[in-house]
């Protein structure tokens, strides 16, 4: 992504989510904040660690990043250092491993899911799995007793389909007792338009909330690209477990 898009991000979308939650959740007395982060995020953009020392919500040793390149992984290293780095491979390919490198780092504070930053190809079947790993995260972040958190999720839209029917029998297949699943008639089997994509995805994150016992307080904003054809879109969630 862009320098100058996330840093529209941060200031109109990512920052006021985050800052609302610590006022809810993080002990006020605290100077600073001591959030756990997990941020995709680039070798060359991770000005949203940066952002979020400066306003006080966390510090460098409480954060994870995570890239997709061997390469990549050592540059940040060395730039975010003592920040944990993980990676060298997809995150949406590596949250079904019972491998995953970061599994028992969970859970986390903050959630910051920038497929954006991760220099995706904009192949189709692509949001569909960034759709997937969203469910997946979830997943995990219950089964390790994450109770409140903020999770945000940044994708690139284009003109390719969104194939609805595939997150749904994909969703639909991941059983929880009680839930009955995502409903195969709430939208088209292929999304087409524009708003249609980015209305199916902040409806879906909501109903997948609900699936692992969560309510989800959600914002989201869409910024037109200048040099191809669609948006980055950007979902932004206060995350809290229901009944807690």
């Amino acid at each position: 992504m862009r320098t100058g898009l996330k840093n529209n991000l941060l200031d109109d979308l990512w920052l006021p989510i985050i800052h609302k939650f610590g006022s809810a959740h993080l002990t006020p007395s605290k100077k600073n904040k001591e959030m756990k982060v997990l941020t995709l995020t680039s070798d060359h953009d991770y000005q949203e660690i940066a952002r979020l020392e400066e306003d006080k919500l966390t510090t460098r040793q409480c954060v994870t990043a995570w890239t997709y390149s061997h390469f990549k992984k050592l540059r940040l290293e060395t730039e975010i250092s003592p920040a944990k780095v993980a990676g060298t491979t997809r995150f949406e390919d590596s949250i079904w491993s019972t491998s995953l490198s970061i599994k028992n780092q969970f859970p986390f504070h903050l959630i910051n899911l920038d497929f954006s930053s991760q220099d995706p190809s904009l192949e189709i079947g692509r949001i569909e799995k960034e759709i997937a790993c969203l469910e997946g995260t979830l997943k995990i972040q219950k089964d390790a007793g994450g109770h409140n958190f903020v999770l945000t999720y940044t994708t690139i839209i284009n003109s390719s389909q969104l194939d609805y029917s595939s997150v749904v029998k994909l969703s639909n297949s991941l059983l929880v007792p009680g839930w009955s699943g995502l409903t195969a008639t709430d939208f088209p089997p292929q999304i087409d338009k524009y708003e249609d994509k980015m209305r199916c995805i902040r409806e879906t994150l909501a109903k997948m909330c609900l699936k692992y016992n969560y309510e989800c307080e959600a914002e989201a904003k869409g910024i037109l690209l200048d040099d191809l054809p669609g948006y980055v879109y950007s979902v932004a969630a206060i995350i809290e477990e229901r009944g807690a």
